[in-house]
């Protein structure tokens, strides 16, 4: 489900509707390339989720007081909202595969994938406990409390969370702090 959000209906259709479905808040300008190129991608994403999360598009050049309540320095900027509270986000374009784990971590246990898409074989091997050989959880906790006030530390920090990449464990919850931090 694909809605336009203004400031007048924010509370109603993100903050009150994300109590019982989880809302991604896209927020967007038609000048801005990278915008162009995302926004397609999340309605396709969430659009496959069967109404079990919705898509609020926000224009931040006519809805300034929301662009403004998020701190939006830089579009497209997407916000997780669940149970009235933002969750999860990143800022830029991504391919359809990151859309695709950042939506699929909104939808309820179990939800996300067919079980017939995991080959029994795969299913039964077990999982090697992960092991990073880098220092990356040490500056991003470094960069952490400066990333709202710094643009160049907080482009550091997405830059590790982009070098790291969309399977490394460990991004998910780098994300959620930087979230946390700048909200």
């Amino acid at each position: 489900m694909v809605i336009d959000v203004t400031d007048a209906t924010f509370q109603t259709e993100v903050i009150d509707a994300s109590q019982s479905t989880p809302v991604v808040v896209d927020l967007w300008a038609p000048w801005c390339g990278p915008c162009k190129t995302l926004g397609p991608i999340l309605e396709k994403v969430v659009g496959e989720t069967g109404g079990k999360v919705i898509l609020a598009k926000v224009n931040v050049d006519e809805n300034p007081a929301i662009a403004q309540a998020f701190r939006a320095q830089s579009i497209p900027m997407v916000v997780a909202i669940d149970k009235g509270r933002p969750v999860d986000g990143f800022t830029g374009s991504y391919p359809e595969h990151f859309v695709k784990e950042f939506v699929d971590k909104l939808l309820p246990e179990g939800a996300q994938a067919s079980p017939l898409l995991v080959p029994p074989t795969e299913a039964l091997v077990e999982e090697q406990p992960f092991v990073p050989n880098d220092n990356f959880d040490a500056e991003l906790a470094d960069l952490l409390p400066h990333v709202k006030a710094d643009e160049v530390k907080r482009a550091r920090y997405l830059e590790i969370l982009e070098t790291m990449g969309p399977d490394d464990p460990r991004v998910a919850g780098h994300r959620k702090k930087l979230t946390a931090q700048l909200f």
